[in-house]
């Protein structure tokens, strides 16, 4: 109870003081623990598409019921797969929901401010938490920035989520193993799937194998776009003799 009130009169007073506006809908953002969306936005499904329901056991996809025809005829050890990501790396993968409404709002303000707002991190240990099993792991490793790109940002947003996952659920994190060791422009968000995979094509590498090597890891990153980011770190954790990579990102594209 005195939690609650707490909370009430914290957003009151940062209501007043500092108003904030809802970065979906531009109406006003009435409690600190929304971040830079509403409660109105995070809670309607046609704005922010959290995943719910049967997904794909290997990448996460979920299984619409528009295709559900198509995908019901692939299946493994009696899972559902979607037939697409057989070939990809990683082991599984999740995330919170599409990359949409206050999901998309936060995951950009997170790029650039290291902070993750209650409900969003709620949000993502209950989606780690749901798919326990399927993410079971042993290490916690986020995707690196560049070194000069994390100089310029001041942080990378991917350590601040695996830090969050790892303080939740007590597991071990390792930000130094995988590096990134190849520099990707900005340009690459209007490159479709085959040039990404281009332009991070042995872009990481593992420096330091001793908390690989036999290890599952689990790949912590804000958005699974296109997977080739996600695939080409995977493979470099493989290659040096981790036994499985499971993903965790916050959100992923449709």
């Amino acid at each position: 109870m005195l939690q609650h009130a707490f909370r009430t009169v914290r957003d009151g007073l940062l209501g007043l003081a500092y108003p904030e506006e809802c970065r979906v809908c531009g109406g006003v953002v009435e409690s600190y623990d929304d971040g830079v969306a509403c409660t109105a936005c995070w809670n309607d499904s046609n704005v922010t598409k959290l995943i719910h329901g049967s997904v794909c056991t290997k990448c996460g996809l979920p299984m619409s019921r528009s295709s559900a025809g198509a995908q019901a005829s692939h299946r493994v050890a009696g899972s559902r797969v979607c037939g697409e990501c057989s070939t990809l790396p990683f082991a599984a993968a999740r995330a919170c929901g599409i990359y949409s409404g206050a999901l998309e709002a936060n995951v950009l303000f997170l790029k650039v401010n290291p902070h993750i707002c209650s409900r969003l991190r709620s949000l993502i240990a209950g989606t780690f938490s749901k798919h326990r099993e399927a993410l079971a792991c042993e290490v916690v490793i986020p995707v690196p920035l560049h070194r000069l790109r994390e100089k310029q940002r001041g942080f990378n947003q991917a350590a601040i989520i695996a830090g969050a996952i790892s303080r939740e659920f007590k597991l071990q994190i390792d930000r130094h193993s995988l590096v990134r060791t190849k520099a990707t422009g900005r340009h690459r968000a209007g490159l479709d799937a085959t040039d990404r995979a281009k332009s991070v094509e042995r872009a990481f590498a593992v420096s330091s194998r001793r908390q690989v090597t036999g290890a599952k890891v689990l790949l912590v990153d804000d958005v699974y776009t296109t997977g080739s980011t996600i695939c080409a770190a995977a493979r470099s954790l493989i290659e040096a003799g981790a036994s499985e990579v499971k993903v965790l990102t916050i959100a992923r594209v449709a």
